[in-house]
């Protein structure tokens, strides 16, 4: 039993078309293929964002360590608003409707 020319022409071109369909899901729809790539590539672009807003706070902080550390001054005004440390000879005013700590907190809260 021959098969024809025709029929063998016709069975390739759909084996053909058959393997084409397959591969193109496997390569957008498989482990690795085109949806996961497109997702990969969001997280990626996500986290790059993230990184230069941690490298700018980074930066920041760098900048407020080198203030502190070469500016008596800045050391000087933080201990007073936070801390409430004085001079010595300075007079310190409690005001009414104001809490006694210096943070501004109250004191029992923690």
């Amino acid at each position: 039993m021959a098969i024809s020319r025709k029929a063998r022409r016709e069975t390739f071109w759909i084996l053909l078309l058959a393997a084409c369909f397959f591969l193109t899901y496997i390569l957008i729809f498989a482990e690795g293929g085109y949806l996961e790539f497109r997702k990969t590539r969001g997280e990626l672009q996500q986290l790059l964002m993230e990184n230069r807003d941690l490298r700018q706070q980074q930066q920041l902080y760098r900048e407020k360590i080198r203030t502190l550390r070469e500016d008596p001054d800045e050391v000087e005004r933080i201990a007073r608003d936070r801390h409430g440390y004085a001079k010595p000879g300075d007079i310190i005013v409690n005001l009414p409707g104001r809490t006694d700590s210096p943070s501004g907190r109250d004191p029992g809260s923690r």
